[in-house]
């Protein structure tokens, strides 16, 4: 029977100059399996009263980091925007809020979760995904980065309408 709740997800981006980690999804990862993707974790929305204060959702970052980046520290600096859309494989509402991070040292990727990590920019994320489909986290950071001016154009693959995330 599919799960017909709603889906809440922190959404963690890190990024340097021109260029975005990203990490491969395991094959173990219930929602799209194997694409390259933005570190990300499943929340109660009740457990956070206002998603913007960073102090608010440092414990889901920290608990995020212990499982699937090796206890890393990790750093919230910013909210960056948020997005809701139920256009996913699984017809749930997707609500996520995107927020730009910083790690302390490389993270220890826990292969269940994430099997590889690298850092592109947005044409080699475009061309090394070109046939993958995206999550609505990718489509909201294309679109994020491209308003800010870190790209030159929102970069998405071309398979994303068939997007969800976490």
């Amino acid at each position: 029977m599919q799960n017909t709740n709603p889906i809440h997800a922190l959404i963690g981006v890190r990024r340097s100059g021109g260029d975005t980690f990203y990490v491969r999804r395991s094959e173990h990862m219930e929602n799209y399996p194997g694409v390259w993707s933005l570190f990300s974790t499943q929340y109660d929305p009740a457990s956070v009263e206002d998603v913007t204060d960073l102090e608010a959702v440092r414990p889901i970052f920290e608990a995020m980091s212990l499982q699937r980046l090796g206890g890393v520290p990790i750093r919230v600096k910013s909210y960056l925007t948020a997005g809701s859309s139920d256009k996913n494989p699984m017809g749930v509402n997707v609500t996520l809020h995107l927020y730009e991070i910083e790690l302390d040292e490389e993270p220890r990727l826990n292969k269940r979760y994430y099997t590889d990590g690298v850092w592109l920019s947005a044409a080699e994320y475009e061309e090394r995904c070109a046939e993958e489909v995206c999550g609505l986290c990718l489509r909201l950071w294309a679109d994020y980065a491209w308003m800010k001016g870190y790209t030159d154009r929102p970069f998405i693959p071309h398979r994303s309408h068939e997007a969800v995330a976490t």
